[in-house]
């Protein structure tokens, strides 16, 4: 209670923390409860011939943001994993320029480790355009194409380089026939 000496008391002061509006204009209504629930409503009430009708509008200014599902997948791990497959590409694209510059032999097993690194590295790059630009809240179907096709594709790629490793000498022996101006020696899948 607001005491000075001598008088009475005036006021209840914890009237005047919890409602200091209240305080100045005792006769003012003023809504003091706002609850969660209703923070993004507005409450228009339509006074027709008597009947009261409350009618239930959203605010545009105070709507909630609510932030996408994430899950580890498309998140920390894929980047994790395409970081590991960037800095694995470094040596592995390192060594056959050492061998060809030396005249040592590029090895199949690491050909093909280049190969196969290269093409994950590539699809989680094309996986990370999918999610961040075909996103699966807004283009269900889209989204779910996009990657079945992706998928499709690097299964179809995979089958490639286990052709062009088996048949042919590989992947670095491709690309060394593909710089050298005469194209005579030249085979690419059965083409003489």
């Amino acid at each position: 209670m607001l005491i000075c000496r001598g008088w009475k008391p005036l006021l209840n002061a914890s009237s005047i923390i919890r409602d200091p509006i209240r305080a100045v204009l005792p006769g003012a209504t003023i809504p003091t409860k706002r609850t969660f629930h209703n923070i993004n409503r507005l409450y228009v009430e339509n006074n027709t011939d008597g009947i009261t009708t409350k009618t239930k509008e959203e605010s545009h200014s105070t709507q909630m943001f609510k932030p996408p599902e994430t899950s580890q997948y498309e998140g920390s791990y894929q980047r994790d994993y395409e970081r590991i497959a960037k800095y694995s590409l470094i040596p592995l694209t390192i060594v056959p320029f050492y061998a060809s510059l030396t005249g040592g032999v590029m090895y199949p097993l690491l050909d093909a480790s280049l190969s196969s690194v290269f093409l994950i590295y590539l699809q989680y790059g094309f996986t990370s355009c999918i999610i961040d630009y075909i996103p699966k809240e807004k283009y269900p179907r889209w989204h779910k194409l996009a990657l079945y096709s992706l998928y499709g594709g690097s299964m179809l790629s995979l089958y490639g380089i286990y052709e062009l490793e088996t048949k042919d000498n590989g992947f670095v022996d491709l690309i060394k026939k593909l710089w050298n101006p005469n194209d005579d020696h030249l085979y690419i899948f059965g083409r003489n």
